[in-house]
């Protein structure tokens, strides 16, 4: 069907939309540098409305060598707290423990984000790119590259940063954006951007089954071959997820009315088939971008899957939540949008979107309205709970600063924790 121009225009505007979003995602350049009571109003409450083909080729594996130790002086390898630097991102994991980043540095915390450690990390220095992934408390995958001097690394530290475990990537451009996405302690993906045409892009997979000491190229798109490939070519890609060693999904958006752009795999990304979604009846003539695909540690069984949709008349973000490996699927209650979310599992979540909050228990079935203490004119970035009562919103104030606050109580009151 051949888009109509407000479609169009509307397409430009969600890719944009996506590009920035994969602009946040993508490695930072390092620089080396010398209780408010709740009101008793009726809460707003949103509602619903009532095998594969299996021909896979032997994986190459990649060429790596030993891992390196890393110094053991572990002095050296964290550096003295500080107050709340110009964090873009977190990662708590329990009521102490988590990791932060900022444009140039990996950072822990110890003590529910008062204070921040910043790490060093192996070869980093002007002009290297990184991007973080984080396990749990103590573990994290940092690739580091350096265009100048190739080739890329991994580095691994399972000790919260003293110590690393450093692996030879090879090549360098395949790795200037790539990311791991761990499973589990020993089940490592590594998705690589290989570089986008008008509408396209081309995508790399790798996986490890040895804790990141060796890879096995598991997907590719090859120039002169993308045709070919089980995931299209054709447009923007989403990070993928993975529910196990073999379960994957991948989201994205290509130019085409009524389409939603959603993949699974079930043999560790060697080929994908269109996953189908139940796009409610009432959602039509939509443009789509499904972002990355929510996953849950420790959980094989469930996942969820944002869509944000282009209208004529406006737009939607809608989750569509698989309580069985992604067989069946449920659409949530939909929102007009959605600045930063989270879910800690399959029923409970909380959304931000043009300063309201919102929270579900029942998989956004329903949507109640939080009346939060947040000043208005704070831009909220990202919403990181670590169970139904406690978690941390990071904000930037109006010139951009870096705030971090606090709830105990779902999301109802926040106190400014740093700085």
């Amino acid at each position: 069907m051949r888009p109509n121009k407000y479609i169009l225009l509307s397409l430009i505007a969600l890719l944009a939309a996506s590009l920035a979003c994969s602009l946040d995602e993508l490695p930072a350049p390092i620089q080396q540098s010398a209780p408010a009571v709740l009101p008793s109003e009726t809460p707003q409450i949103i509602q619903a409305s009532p095998t594969l083909p299996a021909p896979t080729a032997t994986p190459t594996a990649l060429p790596s060598e030993t891992p390196i130790p890393a110094p053991a002086a572990e002095a050296e390898s964290v550096r003295a707290s500080q107050p709340l630097p110009e964090l873009v991102e977190i990662a708590m994991f329990d009521a102490s423990n988590g990791w932060g980043r900022s444009e140039e540095d990996i950072y822990r915390t110890g003590d529910g984000g008062q204070t921040w450690q910043a790490i060093e990390i192996p070869l980093a220095g002007p002009g290297t790119y990184f991007s973080a992934s984080y396990l749990d408390p103590q573990t994290i995958y940092v690739i580091v590259t350096n265009p100048e001097t190739p080739p890329s690394q991994l580095n691994i530290s399972r000790d919260g940063g003293k110590s690393w475990q450093q692996t030879i990537l090879g090549s360098d451009s395949p790795y200037f954006s790539a990311k791991i996405l761990p499973v589990s302690p020993e089940t490592l993906f590594m998705f690589q951007n290989l570089g986008a045409a008008a509408g396209s892009q081309g995508v790399g997979l790798l996986q490890s089954l040895d804790g990141g000491q060796t890879w096995q190229q598991t997907f590719a798109h090859v120039p002169g071959e993308v045709g070919q490939a089980s995931l299209p070519f054709g447009g923007q890609k989403s990070l993928p997820a993975f529910l196990d060693a073999n379960l994957g999904f991948i989201g994205g958006s290509r130019p085409m009315e009524n389409d939603i752009y959603f993949y699974r795999t079930e043999d560790a990304g060697r080929n994908w088939q269109p996953q189908p979604l139940p796009v409610p009846a009432q959602t039509s003539g939509y443009m789509a971008m499904t972002e990355s695909p929510i996953v849950f540690p420790g959980n094989s069984e469930h996942i969820l899957a944002p869509v944000r949709f282009s209208l004529p008349e406006g737009s939607q973000f809608i989750f569509f939540a698989s309580a069985d490996r992604g067989q069946t699927w449920q659409a949530t209650a939909p929102l007009t949008k959605a600045d930063a979310y989270q879910f800690i599992d399959l029923q409970t979540g909380w959304v931000w979107a043009d300063g309201m909050l919102y929270t579900t228990r029942d998989s956004g079935q329903t949507w109640l309205v939080l009346d939060h203490n947040i000043p208005g004119e704070i831009s909220l970035r990202q919403i990181n709970f670590i169970d139904p009562q406690n978690g941390w919103a990071l904000a930037f104030d109006l010139d951009f600063h870096a705030i971090l606050y606090f709830t105990s109580n779902g999301g109802q009151t926040w106190d400014k924790v740093s700085p």
